[in-house]
């Protein structure tokens, strides 16, 4: 076999899968609007103090004092005008910390929190995820916009290996927008013995000229029951990109893992993306997916490439139309399913 012949033998196995809030909605992981409403329910129980001040923004923003909806209330909104007061803070010399105000690093945390609330238990894992995370192998790379750890649970569940930060042998996952088992920095436990190290964070060996300031998981805050007795502001602060005009500063702190996926569609054959909105305000999704699919032939000149997008919005077609003028691209117009994942099985087998 030539060189030639063995390389493109190489490429077709290999795929790209792009997900946002779509893939783990079968999931009850909430959406957005949701999402909020949730959070800022469990805020105002468990952290009332903070939550008025969060809430008071809310109500400044929206040019009201009466209590809010916050199913209707617009999350970008609400994050900007955090971003607003901490360059309040930030100007007038009264920074809470480096990694952003009180504000905005509870939020966080309500967020992380309710998210791994709404993810479901290991033995509750649906089908499709479990089919889904089969069929995967350490040639794949997932470019996930979601914050919850829905993939990495089904991965663990069957055994497989998988890798942040492009390890060898493992299937590579980059978590663009954070994750709530992330914080940026070394956690104030490293470094003391190991048994106080109860949520076993470590490295996620990101360390980089870009990245100065490494990224640390922990392996236990996948899971809720580790989340019972965990208060906001103190070792466990998620690292989440928030959507909002402030969302710059987050992934400049972690610009090597927007970097690093660049070259993905230069050794991958399929492409799947799936549930993800691409709103039309989301400059940094967009120049991602503007920067880089326009050329997505020039890289080899493989046949039978296809890019499929799977997406119910009513919007889809507009939003993707950039990718729909590519003759190998199609849409389906449908929530994720699991007639999704095994045309992925008879493609990957073939």
């Amino acid at each position: 076999m030539n060189s030639e012949n063995w390389f493109e033998k190489q490429i077709i196995k290999n795929r790209l899968f792009i997900l946002g809030a779509g893939f783990s909605a079968n999931a009850g992981v909430p959406l957005t609007d949701k999402l909020l409403e949730l959070t800022m329910s469990k805020f105002a129980n468990e952290c009332p103090g903070l939550y008025e001040r969060v809430n008071q923004y809310a109500q400044i923003c929206r040019n009201t004092d009466i209590q809010l909806d916050y199913s209707k209330v617009n999350f970008s909104d609400l994050c900007t005008f955090l971003e607003y007061q901490e360059l309040r803070e930030y100007g007038g010399g009264e920074r809470w910390s480096n990694a952003g105000s009180r504000e905005k690093l509870a939020l966080k945390f309500y967020i992380a929190k309710t998210i791994v609330e709404n993810t479901p238990k290991n033995e509750n894992i649906p089908d499709i995820y479990l089919r889904f995370a089969e069929q995967l192998h350490d040639k794949d790379i997932i470019i996930n916009f979601n914050w919850d750890c829905l993939l990495e649970l089904a991965l663990d569940k069957l055994g497989k290996k998988y890798t942040y930060n492009f390890e060898e042998n493992r299937i590579k996952i980059c978590k663009l927008h954070g994750s709530v088992n992330w914080c940026l920095g070394s956690p104030e436990i490293l470094g003391k013995p190991l048994q106080q190290n109860k949520l076993k964070w470590q490295p996620v060996g990101l360390a980089h000229t870009l990245m100065p300031i490494d990224l640390y998981q922990s392996l236990e805050l996948k899971n809720f029951i580790d989340w019972r007795f965990i208060q906001p502001l103190g070792q466990t602060k998620p690292f989440l990109v928030l959507p909002g005009y402030g969302k710059g500063f987050d992934v400049r702190n972690i610009a090597v893992l927007w970097y690093k996926p660049e070259f993905a569609l230069a050794f991958t054959h399929d492409v799947y993306i799936i549930g993800l909105s691409l709103a039309p305000d989301d400059f940094f999704i967009r120049s991602f997916f503007l920067d880089n699919f326009p050329y997505i032939d020039s890289f080899s000149s493989i046949k039978g490439r296809e890019i499929i997008i799977i997406n119910p919005s009513q919007d889809a077609e507009e939003n993707y139309d950039f990718i729909l003028k590519n003759n190998s691209a199609k849409l389906i117009n449908d929530n994720f399913q699991i007639s999704h994942v095994e045309e992925m099985y008879k493609k990957i087998k073939i």
